[in-house]
């Protein structure tokens, strides 16, 4: 269907609207985890979700906030605490063996006020 707008103020209200509509559908799409998480861990999460990643959970650790990465869709892929800037602190489990990498052995029983920040 091909609408003919001859007015140019027309054009530009109708362009305008367009634009707006498709800038709001890719930001919806891509922010579905709230401004309160750093912006590194919503970068984080945008770039694993549509591969292993399950879940993502904020937790209380050692005294600063993390957030734990969770995949349970793909074998051997470890868990992975990151801190706010998005660097790795630890896997506390999975990989090859299940352990982790041994960096953060009782995370599990240490981490506390966990918060659900995202899930698959």
């Amino acid at each position: 269907m091909v609408i003919k707008i001859h007015n140019s103020s027309m054009k530009r209200l109708v362009t305008f609207i367009l634009a707006f509509l498709i800038s709001v559908a890719f930001i919806s799409c891509a922010h579905d985890v709230g401004t309160d998480v750093p912006r590194p861990i919503r970068k984080l999460i945008s770039e694993q979700k549509d591969n292993c990643l399950t879940s993502v959970q904020k937790y209380h650790y050692q005294g600063k906030e993390v957030y734990l990465f969770e995949s349970s869709s793909c074998a051997d892929y470890p868990a992975t605490v990151y801190d706010e800037n998005g660097d790795v602190i630890c896997m506390p489990s999975g990989g090859l063996s299940g352990a982790g990498d041994g960096k953060c052995p009782c995370f599990y029983e240490e981490a506390t006020n966990k918060e659900v920040v995202w899930n698959k």
